[in-house]
């Protein structure tokens, strides 16, 4: 038996316990369920959170969105780095990642329009669809290379992050890391199909399917946040 490898840096926790070829492997459709799930509880997530936040009060609002996301945060760590768990701490991440998301998707509809939050869903669906068929079609293809380069920009894109708000440039500076960060999250899409492919073609256990799907959620809600930054700064800059 071999286990398998991943070149996914969300992933890459929980491929370095010993997980094994399975009896009952896992499927593309088992980690297009696992994922179509845990979309459905950010919705629910985000849905409950928009409709009784209003209800609460300001103290108790800024509390749940902490929470949620120290919460969310400890579940990726535990969820990627525990086959066994992961199932639960994918709902977790799921849920409050929803709340989260609830909040900043609202933050961004009051400063800017009622259009902003759709149209960033559906740019991040259009995003997913493209890099799946460049992924697929094999134009771009995903080496230890491809990854680490992707690896290395990530880590320059926070230190960046970091000094826009300390430079007397901060405001270009963050402009760009913005829009560096948004192409960066597309193509961490690519590890997220490489990882997927390489557990499935190895006969890796069904259980992984719960971290591949992790995975490939925490990047999406990646992609969807960059992409209302960016809509944020091109509707200020009309």
């Amino acid at each position: 038996m071999r286990p398998f490898r991943s070149t996914n840096p969300v992933i890459r926790g929980a491929t370095r316990q010993t997980t094994y070829i399975s009896d009952t492997p896992v499927t593309y459709s088992n980690v297009a369920f696992k994922s179509l799930y845990l979309i459905a509880l950010v919705f629910i997530s985000a849905y409950l959170a928009i409709t009784y936040a209003s209800a609460l009060p300001l103290n108790t609002m800024i509390g749940v969105l902490i929470g949620s996301f120290v919460l969310g945060f400890v579940s990726v760590i535990v969820g990627t780095r525990s086959v066994r768990l992961s199932h639960i701490f994918a709902s977790i991440y799921a849920l409050c990642e929803g709340v989260v998301l609830a909040f900043i998707s609202a933050i961004y509809t009051v400063a800017i329009d009622d259009m902003i939050v759709p149209t960033a869903l559906l740019t991040t669906a259009i995003v997913f669809v493209i890099m799946l068929i460049l992924y697929t079609t094999r134009v771009i293809k995903v080496t230890h290379k491809f990854a680490s380069i992707l690896v290395v920009a990530l880590i320059s894109v926070i230190i960046m992050a970091l000094l826009s708000f300390i430079l007397p440039l901060g405001g270009e500076l963050f402009y760009i890391v913005v829009i560096i960060s948004a192409i960066l999250s597309a193509f961490f899409l690519l590890l997220d199909f490489n990882a997927i492919e390489t557990c499935v073609e190895s006969g890796t256990d069904a259980k992984v399917g719960w971290v591949l799907s992790l995975g490939l959620l925490v990047t999406l809600v990646w992609i969807y946040f960059e992409m209302l930054r960016l809509l944020a700064i091109f509707s200020r800059r009309r």
